[in-house]
């Protein structure tokens, strides 16, 4: 399972790219919903490319056709295949992503939702 780890505002908070399809942005229906005012309501999405030989994949970033675009590592993508390390900018939000949960993450948080919309709790990683 690939993870983004919050680098600014509340740094250190996990979140694990749980969906075959992963969307990103400040409306409620997102998987990650970011509160942020430069971002879309529906800013980007991850997407999981199986390979063709194997279990294998890539992890794709696509910019959603938002107003002002999605950044890895300082670029402006449309389209772009993730690795690990990569830093994604999404508004004022930055996130670093890593293809697998690294357990040597240990100082990290996690994020979780509530039964209430848009609202978020963070947690001890397990």
């Amino acid at each position: 399972m690939a993870i983004l780890v919050q680098v600014n505002g509340v740094p250190g908070v996990t979140v694990p790219v749980e969906a075959p399809v992963f969307r990103i942005g400040r409306g409620e229906d997102n998987q990650l919903r970011i509160d942020d005012e430069l971002a879309s309501r529906v800013h980007a999405v991850i997407e999981f490319k199986k390979g063709a030989e194997d279990a294998s994949g890539d992890w794709i970033l696509r910019d959603h056709n938002s107003t002002n675009g999605t950044f890895v590592n300082d670029r402006r993508i449309t389209v772009h295949a993730l690795v690990d390390g990569d830093v994604l900018r999404i508004g004022k939000t930055f996130f670093r992503f890593f293809a697998d949960d690294h357990a040597e993450l240990g100082e990290t948080r996690v994020i979780k939702k509530t039964f209430i919309p848009g609202v978020y709790y963070t947690t001890e990683k397990d």
